[in-house]
Parts: structure tokens; sequence; C-alpha cells
């Protein structure tokens, strides 16, 4: 029996990623100079704060994209997987944020595919903030981010401690970067409230099992803050799902591995309603 299968079986997922990453996390600090990381933000832009795309002013649910040749829940996605390709086709397509996956052994992404991203919306002036979603356990990886022009961050607050997030959330603010935050409970919920996050993505896939549950928008919904940017991630896969979400008020829906495996990727962007 494999690893995984092991894994699976136990509900430990989360455990085996959150473990190869911190050995990972420890190569890199090592091979990343924080000095030179602090230079390479002073040559982007301004980050592009989220308030400025969501809530929509016509009050539509909005779609917001992963980018990602591979998923540890679905394998390889997509062999020829081109970021750059993939963002300036959607960018004109009403995408209002796109984001990039950045882990290297789950998604098989790099922090090169999100500076190449950005520097490919800012030349072609399309001002489309750039999120970077990675397994986030230490502030060195808020850094990288900006570094590589990210606009803001994806966390889930699964897997930090409360002295983790604050750290964290302390070295976002420093670098310029929006957090949005992950929960699946009325814990995490209540834990986004007290640390002040102002953008909520509820999680409908468990990353202890990788099962997702369709019902969890609707149990969390009357919990959030009602200023906050509230979003829906997770193994979205049809029309009838993204209507669900905008009959409860979502600001907008995260498209991830269902679109991006889509032999036609256009075509099934317009199947689910943009």
């Amino acid at each position: 029996m494999s690893v995984w299968e092991r894994a699976r079986r136990r509900g430990r997922f989360l455990e085996l990623i959150l473990e190869d990453k911190r050995e990972e996390l420890a190569r890199r600090r090592r091979a990343l100079d924080e000095g030179v990381l602090r230079l390479q933000i002073r040559l982007w832009p301004t980050s592009i704060p989220l308030r400025t795309i969501l809530p929509d002013p016509q009050g539509r649910l909005r779609p917001v994209v992963a980018l990602m040749r591979a998923a540890p829940f679905r394998g390889l996605l997509r062999p020829s997987y081109d970021p750059v390709h993939l963002a300036l086709s959607l960018a004109t397509q009403g995408v209002v944020a796109l984001v990039v996956m950045t882990d290297a052994r789950y998604y098989q992404g790099r922090l090169e595919h999100l500076a190449a991203v950005k520097q490919a919306l800012l030349r072609r002036q399309l001002n489309i903030p750039v999120i970077r979603h990675d397994f986030f356990l230490d502030p060195f990886q808020a850094l990288e981010a900006r570094a590589f022009g990210a606009d803001a961050i994806w966390i889930s607050l699964a897997m930090l401690s409360p002295s983790i997030l604050r750290d964290l959330l302390e070295a976002a603010a420093e670098c310029g970067l929006d957090v949005l935050a992950e929960v699946r409970t009325e814990a995490e919920v209540e834990a986004a409230r007290m640390a002040g996050l102002s953008a909520l993505i509820v999680q409908r896939r468990d990353w202890r099992t990788f099962a997702v549950d369709p019902a969890l928008p609707a149990r969390l919904r009357p919990l959030l803050p009602e200023t906050a940017i509230w979003m829906v991630a997770g193994g979205i896969s049809s029309p009838q799902e993204i209507e669900e979400a905008r009959a409860l008020g979502f600001h907008a829906v995260i498209l991830e591995e269902t679109l991006i495996g889509a032999r036609d990727l256009m075509a099934r962007y317009r199947e689910l309603g943009f």
C-alpha cells in the first residue's frame, strides 16, 4: 500500500503535506537571501487591493481562477501547462483575480510562475490582482510572495497556530499584501474575525481527506462577517454550484481543477456560466 493510500485511509493527507512543506521551507531559507527578496519587492509597483475588485458594484458573483499544473487530489491536470498563456486568456474574459499555485511537489508550481504571470499582466496593462497560493507556515513565505509579484496570499487557518498566524499577518502587512483566509469550521470563522481578516474563503475540501462538502457554504455563510469579502472554493464543477453560491450572497467563486483540467478550457469556462 502506498504512502498516499495509507494517508487516505487514516485521514492524514494534511500531515504529510505539512511535513513536506517544512522540509522545503528549510531548504528555501538557505537558498534565498532575505535582503535580496526585500530589494526585489521595491521593483514591483504598488500591490492591487482586493477591495478594488470585490464586492462587485453591481452585486454580481465574480470568477477567480486558480492556475495549476497538477493537484494532490487529482494528479496531473495539464501536461502542457503555460501559466502566462492561461492568465492572459482568462484576464480578458471577466476573471477578476488570478491565483497562482506555487507549491512544487503537489501542484507542480514555482515562484517563477507567479512573477511571470504578474509581469505579463503588467505589460498588457491588465489591472488584475495575482494571489499566491501555497501551504503557508512561515512569515518568510509572505516576503517571498511579494518579492515575486503577488498582490495577496491565500492561507489556511487549519494549518496555522495563533502565534504563526499573527506573525504571518504582520509580515503580509509589512509587505503590502492582502490576505485571503480559508475557513472550514465555525471556530476558524471566529479566529478570522478576531484576527481582523477581511477576505474569507469557505473551503469545501477537507485537507485531511480531500473529500468535498457541498453543504459547507450554506452552513458557514450566516457566520461570516458582514464587512468581509466572501469566496467559495473546493471542487466547484457545475453551473448549479455556482448558482448556489450566488444565491447565498457570496462575492466570488474560485475555479480550480475542473476548469484547468478541461481539454477546451474556454469552452468549459463558458459552460460554467461566465
